[in-house]
């Protein structure tokens, strides 16, 4: 299972994994551009792109991390 949690101070959102909740597995960030979402996946692939609004840049982090080898949730 992957939470995600809010900085109210950056605007940073980051995805965990329950296996460690205190590890950022992932994270999503606007670009200068208020249109332009930046996702980074922070596994051992280190996927990364852009995209258009918060929620599409979450759904491709989410695939990102679900496309691992070893996708089983509990063991990320």
């Amino acid at each position: 299972m992957i939470t995600k949690r809010r900085c109210p101070h950056t605007g940073i959102v980051n995805f965990f994994s329950h296996s460690d909740p205190l590890l950022a597995v992932g994270s999503v960030t606007q670009a200068t551009s208020p249109t332009q979402y930046v996702w980074r996946s922070y596994l051992d692939d280190r996927q990364s792109g852009v995209a258009a609004d918060r929620a599409a840049a979450e759904a491709h982090l989410r695939d990102a991390i679900a496309c691992r080898w070893d996708a089983n949730p509990d063991r990320i």
